[in-house]
């Protein structure tokens, strides 16, 4: 043999040593791999402020819809205030007429649909609301909530963003 297939052999000799050292740190198993690692602990403390933050806003909203009073205005009583809407009620009729003789006609889906939300929106805009009276410090505890919970609300939403969630 010649000098240069002697290095060629010891090249391929020493390319064959790396590979296969490579080979057992491949399959090796690093030591660490069994430990438990907490990832993402930001997570929770963004899942509990969402939840905080949701708890506060309906607790807010419980103590509104608690002071409010609602009726009907006082010369309703007498019938001298009430518009009615018994004249939304006939297309109401006929667009379920018209889903119930051929229910592939998107018009009597339509004019039940829009007969639905303009007697919806009669019904609600009749309403009067009214709060009691009340001091100022009870109107501020019951708004404190909102605030309150608007604010862990969006300290969440910002941690989750942080985050990459």
């Amino acid at each position: 043999m010649s000098k240069q297939d002697d290095e060629i052999e010891e090249k391929l000799a020493k390319l064959e040593a790396t590979i296969s050292q490579d080979s057992r740190e491949l399959l090796s198993v690093p030591s660490k791999s069994a430990e438990i690692v907490p990832v993402g602990g930001d997570t929770v403390k963004s899942d509990l402020y969402l939840i905080a933050g949701f708890g506060l806003l309906l607790t807010g909203l419980f103590l509104v819809f608690n002071h409010v009073h609602l009726g009907t205005g006082f010369l309703s009583w007498f019938g001298l205030a009430g518009q009615g809407f018994g004249l939304i009620l006939i297309p109401l009729v006929a667009g379920i007429g018209l889903i119930l003789y051929d229910h592939k006609k998107r018009l009597g889906w339509m004019l039940t649909a829009a007969s639905v939300a303009l007697l919806l929106f009669a019904i609600l805009s009749q309403l009067v609301m009214t709060f009691p009276p009340m001091s100022l410090l009870g109107l501020i505890i019951m708004l404190l909530p909102f605030a309150f919970g608007g604010a862990l609300l969006m300290k969440s939403f910002e941690m989750r963003k942080s985050s990459g969630q």
